[in-house]
């Protein structure tokens, strides 16, 4: 689906403001009804709600919660992109999926990465991880710099650029259940095989950027990447 930059411009304007119920208690709360009122078994009980926190009668909140979402999405595949060219290719459910875990993740989508060993020594000198890593070789003085180094890669993934990680999982949460799950190819609903078999190599059979093509440690940069731009507020768990 192509959008002329006119329809863009529209589309930026109509999702500036999210809808909202004017006297509902705290911040909490109001995340409370949006989780209802993105499953659709709950829908009248989350518009019930809206309506006694004097949402208009005439509107149903998670109609207009829905077609705020909608737009979202429908932007985010574009801001998408940037980051990983060639990704419009991709079928419209693949697309969905993506934008879902992107823009509409409930609380704090999470990646759950690895350090590369080989970008590590290469960057840091040989033997690098080793020494940062064994226990035999933490327990050396000599070691000490390294030691906090990986330590720092460890605890603070952000601070460091993606080239030293790659993607072990992606987890979010949408509208009750992981977006990946959706595009196991294996018809398994295991969101780790929906990420890699379902999105990441099919992006790169159909990406114009020759690297990716080539590379998934170089599609995975480009997600790590991705995330840390348009959705800050990710976490990012080393886990070896």
């Amino acid at each position: 689906m192509k959008i002329t930059r006119r329809q863009l411009r529209k589309l930026i304007n109509e999702i500036r403001i999210k809808p909202s119920i004017p006297n509902v208690p705290s911040d909490d709360a109001l995340g409370k009804v949006d989780d209802l009122a993105r499953q659709e078994e709950f829908q009248p009980s989350a518009d019930s709600i809206a309506h006694a926190f004097k949402y208009p009668e005439d509107r149903s909140y998670s109609a207009d919660l829905k077609g705020y979402d909608n737009l979202k999405a429908e932007m985010g595949r574009y801001e998408i992109e940037k980051y990983l060219p060639g990704f419009l290719n991709l079928p419209e459910d693949v697309i969905e999926v993506v934008t879902e875990f992107v823009f509409l993740s409930e609380d704090h989508p999470v990646l759950h990465i690895q350090l590369d060993e080989d970008m590590v020594e290469h960057e840091l000198g040989e033997d690098a991880y080793y020494r940062g890593t064994h226990f035999a070789e933490i327990q050396k003085p000599e070691n000490a710099e390294i030691v906090a180094m990986m330590n720092d890669f460890r605890v603070n993934p952000k601070a460091h650029d993606p080239k030293f990680y790659y993607i072990y999982a992606a987890h979010g949460s949408y509208n009750g259940s992981d977006p990946f799950a959706r595009i196991d190819p294996h018809g398994m609903g295991d969101s780790q095989t929906g990420f890699h078999d379902g999105f990441r190599e099919e992006y790169q059979k159909v990406t114009t950027k020759p690297a990716h093509r080539i590379s998934s440690l170089a599609v995975e940069e480009a997600i790590i990447r991705m995330m840390r731009g348009l959705r800050p507020d990710h976490e990012e768990e080393v886990i070896n």
